[in-house]
Formats: C-alpha cells, sequence, structure tokens
C-alpha cells in the first residue's frame, strides 16, 4: 500500500507537469521527422475497426488509463516481466484490450519513421481517431509526448465502479477536470460496456436507482454469483447504439437506465444534474465537448523534450 504522502508527492509532480508540458506540444511536431505520422495511424485504425469494431472503444478506455496514471506516457502499455511489473499488473487494468494494435500501429509506424514516434503520440492520435470513427467529431491532437521509463501496478488508482460521486469529482479536479468535464468524460460510456462484476452488487441488493425493468434484464444476463473474469459475461453500456458517439448515454441517466452507480448518481448529485440534463437535450453540444474533453485528456501530464524515451517497441523499454 502507497502510503498518503507518497500518492501526495506523486500527485504534486502530475500536476507539475501537466503546467511545465500543457504548452510545449504542437501539432506539427513531427513535420520533419515523420511528416506521414498522422496518415499511417489514421489508416491503421480504419483497417483496424473494420475488422474488430469493438476496438475503438477499447482504444479510448486504454488511453484514459494510461492519463490518469502517471500522465498520457504509455506507461500503461508496458508488459509486465519476471524483472518488474507493470500498471497492466493492476485490477483496475485487467479488462483493458487493445494493445495489440498499438503495437501493430507502432510498426508501422517504425517502418516508415524509425526511432521518430513515441508510443504516447501514437496512443493519442488512435484515441482521436477511434472518436471519428464513432461518428464523434475529429479534433487536434498537439504532439511531442514522450514515453515514460517506470510503469508501476500500485500507483494505478483509478476510481472502482463502486465510487461515490464526490470521491470521484475531487480525483479529476486533482487533475485538471471540472464537474462539467467530468460528465463531458463519462459520455465515453455512449460506447463499449463492463463486465457484470462492476454492477453485479446493483443487481442483488437493489439500490432503487435503476430501472427495475433493466435491473431484471441484467440479472437474467449476468447471474447472481460472482464469476471469474474470463467467464464473466459482459454487456453494453448502451444497447442501442454500442458503437456510436452520442449524447444517448446522458438520456438513459436521467431515465435510470444506467448500469454503474458512479455514472447514475450524476443525474442526480447537484454538482453535475444540470450537465446531465444539459447534454441530454443538446447533441451538438455534447459532441463538441466530449472532442474538447478527450483532447485535454491527451495532454495531461506528458512527458516532453529530453524526459523519457521513444520506444521502439510500445509493450517494453529500450533497456
Amino acid at each position: 500500500m502507497v502510503s498518503s504522502v507518497v500518492r501526495l508527492l506523486l500527485m504534486v509532480q502530475l500536476l507539475l507537469a501537466m503546467a511545465a508540458t500543457d504548452e510545449a506540444l504542437d501539432t506539427g511536431y513531427y513535420a520533419a521527422t515523420c511528416p506521414d505520422a498522422e496518415a499511417i495511424v489514421r489508416n491503421a485504425m480504419e483497417r483496424l475497426h473494420y475488422t474488430d469494431p469493438t476496438l475503438a472503444p477499447a482504444v479510448i478506455r486504454l488511453l484514459f488509463h494510461d492519463c490518469f496514471v502517471r500522465g498520457c506516457d504509455a506507461s500503461v502499455l508496458i508488459v509486465p516481466t519476471p524483472r518488474y511489473s507493470s500498471e497492466r499488473a493492476a485490477v483496475p487494468n485487467h479488462t483493458l484490450r487493445g494493445f495489440g494494435a498499438v503495437d501493430a500501429v507502432k510498426r508501422a509506424l517504425e517502418a516508415a519513421c524509425p526511432a521518430a514516434v513515441s508510443c504516447a503520440d501514437a496512443l493519442a492520435l488512435m484515441a482521436r481517431d477511434a472518436v471519428a470513427l464513432l461518428g464523434g467529431n475529429r479534433y487536434d491532437v498537439a504532439l511531442g509526448r514522450r514515453d515514460g521509463t517506470q510503469s508501476n501496478p500500485w500507483e494505478v488508482d483509478l476510481p472502482a465502479p463502486f465510487a461515490r460521486l464526490d470521491d470521484v469529482l475531487a480525483y479529476f479536479a486533482a487533475r485538471g477536470f471540472s464537474a462539467e468535464e467530468t460528465v463531458v468524460l463519462f459520455g465515453a460510456h455512449t460506447v463499449g460496456g463492463a463486465h457484470c462484476s462492476s454492477f453485479r452488487y446493483r443487481l442483488t441488493m437493489p439500490d432503487g436507482a435503476m430501472d427495475e425493468t433493466l435491473r431484471c434484464d441484467m440479472l437474467d444476463t449476468c447471474g447472481a454469483a460472482d464469476l471469474p473474469l474470463d467467464t464473466d459475461p459482459a454487456t453494453f453500456f448502451d444497447p442501442d447504439t454500442p458503437f456510436t458517439v452520442d449524447n444517448n448515454y446522458y438520456a438513459q441517466l436521467m431515465s435510470n437506465r444506467t448500469l454503474l452507480q458512479v455514472d447514475q448518481e450524476a443525474a442526480t448529485h447537484p454538482d453535475t444534474a444540470p450537465h446531465v440534463a444539459y447534454y441530454a437535450a443538446s447533441p451538438d453540444a455534447f459532441m463538441q465537448r466530449f472532442s474538447e474533453a478527450m483532447a485535454k485528456l491527451s495532454n495531461v501530464g506528458v512527458l516532453e523534450g529530453d524526459a523519457g524515451e521513444v520506444r521502439k517497441v510500445c509493450s517494453r523499454y529500450n533497456n
């Protein structure tokens, strides 16, 4: 268990990194060293998406899990070895997907521009393209991130699905996101899904905040007994449009038809309920704000200049 003092020091380091690097990235960073970098990533993502439409939501989630631990430094991509562990060994990351896709994109970048494009930049571009492939608004990604040289499972302190919303809002605020921006990022649940283990307790111990028809349907799908992760069923957050970035998620919140407790709480919490109602009624506003929030997310705590490294293979350090 990491002490509160160590956690505080890590948070200070993250906030200092955010302040120091927010202006350091540049959309033209690879103009000389890899001018086709964005096209290479986009073409690869298009091929991967049409082969597996579940990949794009997984890449968006992968970016979040990377950026909110040590900043956007591709530390979540490191594979544990007998010599050292990594963030991928932490429980919140056991259900992450998309690592093979990142490796494939990186191989394409290395073939065109050896040792030029960082894995952190590749992942940020992949997430941007994932949003666009799912029907969201395309946004600019400033580039120049460097890859981290540390990946520690004990630093993975992402909010649990059963966390209280006040704690989650404080967690996001510590990383520079307002309550409104947090609600917008919750909108990533417009796509993708969750294992039943994330919300089964709401089915077996009803909290009165879930639509009863949905609860019964999910109980049929999930069952009442806890299951190993590899056999635990999964279901879409938004069964109506599971592969489309839209504002339907917020309408579901207002109808008590959402799976995660923290999401449902956002519909009634005084700091977030007005934003949920606004985005439920304003599809264009959500689309714009979601892209802006994703762009901000991809800039959290980045490394630049001589910090870190540019990995040749995203799943392992250069040395």
